[in-house]
C-alpha cells in the first residue's frame, strides 16, 4: 500500500478552497435570511443621526408608530440590491409604519446619488462615522431593525432582506405593537 503525499502547495490549494467554501456558506445564509443573523433586546437608542433633508432626528422622534430602519450604503451590493424592496414595503405599509432609512459610513453625495437613482421616499438619514450603528453593536451590512411603537427593539437583522421577508417580519412588529 503506497502512503498519500501532499505537497506544501497542495496543502495550501485545498486550505484555499476549504476557506473559500466556508465564506460562500456565510454568505448564502445570510442571502436567505437566516434566523441565525436575527436577534432583539432592549429599548432604541437614544442618538441622534443627520436627516438628508437637513437637522436632526432620533428614534423617539418617531414614536407612537413601529419603525422599520434599515442601515445600508452605496458601497454595499447587498444594501443596494435591497433598496428597491425596502421601497416597496414603505409604499405598502406607510400608514401603519415608519421606514427610515441610514447610510452608514458612506459619503453623503453617493448616498443620495443613490436614493435618487432608486427612487427612494422614506425618512432618510445617515451616520457618516457609523457611530449610531456601532452603538447597536450591529456588525452586518446591511443591517435592518425593527422597534416597537413603544420604543422596543423588537428584531434586529444582519444580512440582505427581500420584499416578502420584510412583509413578514412587518406584520410580526404590528402585532407587538
Amino acid at each position: 500500500m503506497r502512503a498519500l503525499v501532499v505537497t506544501r502547495s497542495q496543502r495550501h490549494s485545498i486550505v484555499s478552497i476549504a476557506v473559500a467554501a466556508l465564506v460562500v456558506i456565510v454568505v448564502a445564509l445570510g442571502a436567505l435570511g437566516s434566523s441565525n443573523l436575527t436577534s432583539a433586546e432592549g429599548q432604541a437608542p437614544t442618538g441622534s443621526f443627520e436627516l438628508f433633508d437637513g437637522g436632526e432626528a432620533t428614534f423617539a422622534d418617531f414614536a407612537g408608530k413601529p419603525l422599520v430602519v434599515n442601515f445600508w450604503a452605496s458601497w454595499c451590493p447587498a444594501c443596494v440590491a435591497e433598496l428597491p424592496e425596502i421601497q416597496a414595503v414603505h409604499e405598502t405599509y406607510k400608514g401603519d409604519v415608519t421606514v427610515i432609512g441610514i447610510a452608514n459610513t458612506d459619503r453623503r453625495d453617493s448616498a443620495l446619488d443613490l436614493a435618487g437613482e432608486v427612487g427612494l421616499t422614506y425618512v432618510l438619514g445617515d451616520d457618516p462615522k457609523g457611530d449610531l450603528f456601532r452603538s447597536l453593536d450591529l456588525i452586518a451590512m446591511p443591517s435592518t431593525i425593527f422597534i416597537t411603537a413603544d420604543g422596543e427593539i423588537h428584531e434586529v437583522f444582519g444580512g440582505q432582506l427581500n420584499e416578502r421577508a420584510l412583509a413578514e417580519r412587518i406584520a410580526d412588529l404590528l402585532a407587538a405593537s
